[in-house]
């Protein structure tokens, strides 16, 4: 699935989430394919608040494509779209992007013939770009900007934020730079 910023399953991991199909209808967030994509997408979602220790407002934004504003924002689109493999080390795999788009949506719809120009444009956002929370986040807001089809119903994006394990994070404590590389 694509992220909706999509990603992650975008993205809708990022695809699953979209919220129109190509006919220009609603995705029926009952379906089993659908809710399977959404149900993986939770699961990374809630590892990814683990590891970069994500608020409710980064996990906020980044389901309801608003650009991140703190660091840990930042890196929650980075863990989501390493976990899904949309970008690895460093790199985007726009194929990867695309298929998981062509899933939910189908090969040859709008939104993944769109999808395939529209990433081609956000990886000239990205170039030069080392720091692997920043490129995930820049790359992950260009999709959210020229991809509304991306955006999850906020209904929807409660109900991710509402699944996170918030608690299990305790901001006092100094993270591990050992578990991951934020």
């Amino acid at each position: 699935m694509l992220l909706p910023k999509l990603l992650a399953c975008v993205i809708s991991c990022v695809t699953g989430a979209m919220t129109r199909s190509s006919s220009g209808t609603m995705v029926d967030f009952a379906d089993p394919k659908v809710q399977g994509h959404l149900d993986a997408l939770v699961r990374m979602a809630q590892s990814c608040v683990i590891k970069v220790r994500a608020t409710p407002k980064d996990v906020r934004a980044y389901f309801t494509n608003t650009s991140p504003v703190s660091r840990s924002g930042q890196c929650f689109a980075a863990c989501m779209l390493e976990q899904s493999d949309v970008i690895n080390h460093g790199k985007v795999n726009r194929d990867l992007l695309v298929h998981l788009a062509s899933l939910v949506n189908g090969k040859n719809s709008r939104v993944v013939r769109k999808l395939n120009s529209i990433s081609r444009l956000c990886l000239d956002s990205i170039e030069g770009m080392s720091d692997r929370c920043q490129l995930a986040s820049t790359y992950n807001d260009c999709l959210n900007e020229n991809m509304l089809e991306f955006s999850f119903p906020l209904d929807i994006a409660e109900e991710v934020v509402r699944k996170m394990p918030f608690h299990l994070i305790q901001p006092n404590l100094p993270s591990d730079p050992k578990h991951h590389a934020y």
